[in-house]
């Protein structure tokens, strides 16, 4: 395995992979279109969209590769110290993926976009916006891998939300503590995290 930064002939491959490790994620099921089918597309156009947005505004974004065949495992996409976030007229990349989505997954995405935002610090961080490894890889320490690069160019304390349970024991065995807590749609909850510099 090599982790390097991931290019933008990556950015498509980067997406479905996301959309694969997202899928049941309980925040996702919790925001977007019921049917898994459904769900796994908007996955995907989101992140294929906020890739955009995080190669323009923020960066970098670390991508881990099998060495034979140089197959994309897994993906860490941060925002450096003072520039999240994005220009506000960003959101309108996201609006045609939710509008496909259906009107339930567009106000469950604002709802729980509110719920991120406001338990965002307002101090200088890293935001680890997203972190994901292909599912047929999980357990192998590519997470952990991706998580040094990010940490080896950091320079400042790193910070990261999460609406899975499953993640805050693995985030706080990375040296994360938990900053708070907040609910969001249909039972869903969000626990906002920082490790130290």
């Amino acid at each position: 395995m090599h982790i390097g930064q991931l290019e933008r002939d990556k950015f498509d491959a980067a997406a479905r992979l996301f959309a694969d490790a997202f899928l049941d994620d309980p925040g996702w099921v919790a925001v977007g279109p019921d049917s898994r089918k459904r769900r796994h597309a908007n996955l995907r156009r989101y992140h294929r969209n906020a890739l955009d947005v995080i190669e323009r505004y923020g960066g970098p974004i670390y991508g881990a590769f099998d060495a034979p065949g140089d197959r994309l495992t897994g993906v860490a996409a941060t925002f450096p110290a003072d520039v999240y976030p994005p220009p506000a007229w960003t959101i309108l990349k996201f609006v045609p993926g939710f509008l496909l989505a259906g009107p339930g997954p567009i106000v469950r995405g604002l709802r729980f976009t509110a719920v991120q935002e406001r338990g965002h610090p307002h101090y200088e961080h890293v935001y680890l916006w997203f972190l994901a490894v292909d599912p047929l890889h999980q357990r192998g320490g590519i997470g952990r891998a991706l998580l040094a690069r990010v940490y080896e160019g950091a320079g400042a304390p790193v910070y990261l939300d999460t609406a899975n349970p499953a993640n805050v024991p693995y985030y706080a065995s990375n040296g994360y503590h938990e900053l708070g807590r907040a609910d969001g749609p249909r039972g869903a909850s969000m626990w906002f995290m920082m490790r130290p510099r």
